[in-house]
């Protein structure tokens, strides 16, 4: 999606490489945050297997973690 609509967004493109990490299993070990948003969709699966309600019940989830990036896009310059 970044590539196809050419974004740019330094916090969004910090957001799509942890998504990324934590969606494949062998990038896993590429970004440190990875892991834990693993766990938290596998959990938010078990808590909500309807898969609609399961991504309403995530979309805050992926709303503090893109404003945790932007924070971290921040502090870096």
């Amino acid at each position: 999606i970044i590539e196809k609509y050419g974004l740019t967004d330094p916090a969004l493109l910090r957001l799509a490489k942890i998504v990324h990490a934590a969606d494949i299993e062998s990038d896993r070990h590429t970004d440190e945050i990875a892991p834990g948003l693993e766990a938290m969709a596998v959990g938010y699966s078990l808590r909500f297997p309807d898969d609609k309600e399961n991504l309403s019940q995530q979309f805050n989830v992926y709303d503090a973690l893109y404003a945790w990036c932007r924070l971290q896009v921040a502090k870096q310059g």
